[in-house]
């Protein structure tokens, strides 16, 4: 007798419930939160780095001052040790105030790191630290600058601001009051070549900001469209 000719009473084998038993069981909707959950954590990681480049600013502004200080000395006609103690005060107190930010918001636990509110006030204290250094355009420049003094004095801190911070707002918050008020120092005190400083230094501060934004841009054009929502 062939096996195939048995008589086996039992229930015959139908794939269908376990095939529905798979379907219920994949969390469709924990899945469709992957995009949103990556997008956060992409977010997340490019606010922790945009914290922890701040010291490198901080570096690079005081690296530049002292350069900036020296070559406004040694062109004579300076403002004077007390203009000169001023602006680097002023300097001096936003550089503070981000190591400050750097040390209770970056250097410290992740899971207690308020990377949105720590982001915010970075922010904040770089718009003031580039009001602060275009003060020095009227606190340490000589009465008649060299032109090539007033732009690398505009130009090179808004240069490491955009490469060092790489974070548009970041950028934008310290290049947009430095630049205004340097190409309007330039214009108000008559310096040399005043209408083309100020136009230099307005276009450099502009294409800065505006690299600075083309890069985010293209490093979203990365993230899921879901990530963004």
């Amino acid at each position: 007798m062939a096996i195939t000719d048995m008589d086996n009473p039992g229930p015959v084998f139908d794939p269908a419930p376990l095939a529905r038993n798979l379907e219920d069981g994949v969390p469709h909707a924990a899945l469709s939160r992957l995009p949103v959950l990556h997008g956060e954590a992409s977010r997340n990681m490019q606010l922790s780095r945009f914290l922890g480049r701040s010291p490198q600013l901080c570096i690079a502004l005081m690296l530049a001052g002292g350069t900036a200080l020296i070559w406004a000395s040694a062109g004579g006609g300076g403002a004077g040790l007390k203009a000169d103690f001023a602006w680097v005060s002023l300097v001096l107190i936003g550089i503070v105030g981000m190591t400050r930010n750097y040390i209770g918001g970056f250097a410290r636990s992740l899971r207690r790191m308020p990377l949105q509110e720590a982001a915010a006030d970075l922010r904040m204290l770089l718009l003031y630290t580039g009001a602060a250094w275009g003060a020095g355009a009227f606190l340490v420049m000589p009465g008649l600058p060299a032109p090539a003094l007033v732009f690398s004095f505009a130009a090179t801190p808004a240069l490491a601001a955009a490469l060092i911070l790489r974070d548009t707002k970041g950028a934008a918050a310290f290049i947009l009051p430095s630049s205004l008020a340097i190409a309007g120092a330039a214009m108000l005190g008559a310096w040399p070549q005043d209408v083309w400083v100020a136009t230099a230094v307005l276009g450099t501060g502009a294409m800065t900001a505006g690299l600075t934004m083309l890069h985010c841009v293209m490093r979203l054009r990365h993230t899921p469209q879901m990530a963004r929502a």
